[in-house]
């Protein structure tokens, strides 16, 4: 014989406590993410690889390579 858990008492504080540490978390982790794609993105370039080959390999568009690797450029010689 299988027991059913017990019903879910409503908690509707508790719930969206959870839901807001859970966004909280997720945007951490996508920051995290998107900073070691820029490092790598970097590192490609730094290396002779061309913009359009990173875009290619990163499926990034192309723009968004070039963005990331002038920022680095520009906080490396700031005028």
């Amino acid at each position: 014989m299988s027991r059913n858990p017990p019903p879910r008492v409503a908690d509707p504080e508790g719930d969206k406590r959870r839901a807001l540490k859970l966004a909280a978390t997720a945007a951490h982790r996508a920051d995290l993410a998107e900073a070691s794609r820029n490092n790598a993105v970097r590192f490609a370039a730094d290396v002779g690889a061309s913009l359009r080959e990173i875009a290619t390999a990163t499926e990034l568009p192309h723009m968004t390579v070039k963005r990331i690797v002038d920022r680095e450029r520009q906080s490396a010689n700031p005028d």
